[in-house]
């Protein structure tokens, strides 16, 4: 069974990775793929995060991109749609390792049919559907998670209820789930929160500390530590710390407020229910129920009491969260299970849940994929682009696969501070932007990408410069942003005419 199961669900994840056409983040892209893209063919945007003034990013996780590229490379394969949709599709294939790995963790944990529920729960769940098949750091923080806590030596079993030394099979799981638990924090170091949490409770209830210590928990976290130095001094060419950069920046200097704030109970009262949606009471009661298996649930708890004293949140933080938080919510089904409402109920759970999922990968915020898709095909090596977008709005050029011209408007932090980016301005004054930019008209490009808000107020002055609508694509009919008040229902390419 266990074959056919790892089958079928890559076969799910790949499918659902390329039917995602949708914009979420920037950092799917940016801090990912670009890179990637940057290490192998030579071009490709580092973002401000990868300057030498900051190196607040390490080069492991793109560096699984970039050896995809240079096996593409080697055999020929480097096509744009390859090199544009290669890296979602791989991370299908890792995504699917988590469903597997968290059925591993249900079954370990409660029993077989708890199992059935949890993957049932992460199949079904609009936010795993619409997010973990994204190329983010933190979905790749998901997979190592659900591993090492599917390796994990909880607190009724094995050695830990004897006296005596772990067994072989005992201690190799152990080691890999630190293992995997150092994997985890190398792609992202924030990772560690969980594993401070988790590591303190075993060393407290185990009769073998100091062989744990000794033997496993500082051997592995030494090797990791190691592997992450060496990784980016080659990526970086001298040596740094990244943990310590991101530190430095995020908490001393206070400078994640930035790019956004929340209150500290965000998490609790607003992103947490809206990710986990229809499953937030089986996730409850789940865990009510199970009053002596809730070291998991304080593991999630305390995760995410420590991620809401920063001041900058996001949703895809959590999804490492997630699978843990099924397991819970595949107990409370199956406590259930026997209920006459439970069948029309679990068919309420998929329809939600579906619609959720489709709507936002498929239709919210479309555009961006779309019009890159567009410009791979349709733009020439003599060619420029400009964005009149805010800042990281589309991917940019490991979906062209082009070394041509391009340009976007800013958004570092140095800019930010007095709220006057070259991306704010834009989005204050796009008329008095595009004046301001292209004073000489000899600087205009060949292409020009904006929301359809933006193309209203330029409407006169593109034509003016011989501007011409070449495609228009779908983008949005809500605003999630708080900046935009009203959606940009499209986003637009112009080009100019031949004088």
């Amino acid at each position: 069974m266990g074959t056919y199961l790892v089958v079928a669900l890559v076969a799910f994840r790949v499918a659902n990775a390329l039917f995602v056409r949708t914009y979420f983040n920037p950092d799917e892209f940016w801090q990912s793929s670009e890179v990637a893209h940057h290490m192998v063919f030579g071009y490709g945007y580092l973002t401000w995060e990868w300057q030498p003034h900051a190196r607040l990013r390490g080069y492991a996780h793109p560096s699984i991109f970039a050896l995809l590229y240079k096996i593409l490379e080697m055999l020929n394969l480097d096509t744009a749609w390859n090199v544009a949709y290669g890296p979602r599709i791989l991370q299908g294939v890792f995504t699917a390792m988590t469903d597997f790995f968290v059925y591993k963790l249900a079954q370990k944990y409660f029993d077989s049919t708890t199992a059935k529920y949890t993957l049932f729960c992460q199949l079904s769940s609009w936010f795993t559907y619409f997010a973990m098949s994204r190329t983010f750091s933190n979905s790749m923080e998901a997979c190592c998670t659900t591993i090492a806590l599917s390796f994990w030596p909880w607190n009724d079993t094995g050695s830990l209820k004897r006296e005596g030394s772990p067994s072989t099979v005992e201690l190799r799981q152990q080691r890999l789930a630190f293992a995997f638990a150092a994997l985890g924090c190398v792609f992202r170091p924030t990772n560690a929160v969980l594993w401070v949490f988790l590591s303190v409770l075993l060393l407290w209830r185990t009769s073998h500390k100091a062989s744990l210590l000794l033997r496993t928990i500082l051997p592995i976290g030494i090797m990791a530590i190691i592997v992450m130095l060496v990784i980016d001094r080659i990526g970086y060419g001298v040596w740094t710390f990244v943990p310590f950069n991101f530190v430095k920046f995020n908490v001393l200097e206070g400078k994640d407020k930035l790019y956004g704030v929340h209150p500290w109970y965000w998490y609790f009262v607003a992103m947490y229910p809206e990710i986990t949606a229809t499953f937030l009471p089986f996730i409850l009661y789940g865990a009510y129920i199970s009053p002596k298996r809730r070291e998991l649930g304080a593991a999630v708890l305390w995760a995410l009491s420590i991620f809401s004293l920063g001041a900058h949140k996001e949703p895809r933080f959590l999804l490492p969260l997630l699978p843990a938080s099924f397991v819970y919510a595949g107990k409370g089904m199956r406590a259930i299970e026997s209920k006459r409402f439970f069948k029309p109920l679990v068919a309420l759970i998929v329809l939600l849940n579906g619609t959720a999922a489709v709507y936002f990968s498929r239709f919210h915020q479309r555009a961006p994929l779309d019009v890159m898709d567009f410009l791979a095909g349709n733009v020439k090596a003599t060619d420029s682009i400009d964005f009149l977008l805010p800042c990281h709005a589309t991917p940019f050029l490991s979906h062209l696969h082009q070394n041509i011209s391009t340009w976007f408007p800013t958004c570092a932090p140095e800019e930010r501070e007095n709220d006057n980016s070259p991306s704010d301005q834009l989005r204050r004054d796009p008329l008095g932007f595009a004046r301001r930019r292209y004073v000489d008209p000899s600087t205009l490009p060949t292409h020009l990408v904006m929301y359809s808000s933006s193309a209203k107020v330029l409407k006169e002055q593109l034509a003016f410069w011989k501007f011409e609508l070449q495609k228009e694509f779908a983008h949005s009919t809500i605003s999630m942003d708080a900046d935009v008040a009203v959606p940009d229902t499209h986003m637009l390419v112009y080009q100019r005419v031949p004088m």
